[in-house]
């Protein structure tokens, strides 16, 4: 009877290290599960970024179209002011001022596409600094999974240990008070 409790008790250890160990490759999918999640999310944030400037560029395009338009129509306006009033614009304070016009308009054409790119700049580094933290946030849920698993390894082969421990020491305890047969020679 004794060995049949042992062998109980070391089966019963052995159950219990199989659930620890499952446990622990548990956590471990769970982890990487999530740290999939991270990565898909550092991709989204980029996709949508190269979106968002795609958008800011083709902006900026159509803005300078517009304002080439307004420029053209405006010279042609304060040319055609100016033949119809009979002042020629050749020469002179007419042409300095469709000369400055001009200039002025192509100073906004300029800042227009400046701060196009900053924003284009902002965007992309706020989407960078947004993927890093996915991507790292990935690395330490991969991290944490793989500590889960070893640590789960360790208390299951603790509790087998322990387990065979006591199982030993009962089968030897019982058979050490196990009356002994004397032979009378």
């Amino acid at each position: 009877m004794p060995a049949s409790m042992a062998a109980l008790s070391l089966a019963g250890s052995a159950v219990s290290a199989f659930g620890q160990y499952q446990q622990g490759q548990e956590q471990k999918s769970m982890y990487e599960y999530n740290a999939k999640l991270a990565e898909q999310e550092a991709a989204t944030t980029r996709m949508m970024a190269k979106r968002e400037t795609d958008v800011i560029r083709q902006n900026a395009v159509l803005n300078e179209y517009r304002q080439r338009k307004e420029l053209a129509m405006n010279t042609g306006s304060q040319v055609g002011a100016y033949s119809a009033s009979g002042v020629s614009v050749s020469t002179g304070s007419p042409l300095n001022v469709i000369a400055d016009s001009i200039a002025n308009q192509e100073l906004e054409i300029q800042i227009g596409q400046w701060n196009a790119k900053n924003e284009i700049s902002a965007v992309n580094y706020n989407a960078e600094i947004g993927a890093s933290r996915s991507m790292n946030d990935a690395a330490m849920k991969r991290k944490y999974g793989e500590n889960a698993a070893t640590n789960a390894m360790f208390q299951a082969g603790s509790t087998l240990l322990t387990g065979a421990t006591e199982s030993g020491w009962k089968l030897g305890n019982e058979k050490s008070k196990a009356p002994t047969k004397k032979t009378i020679g």
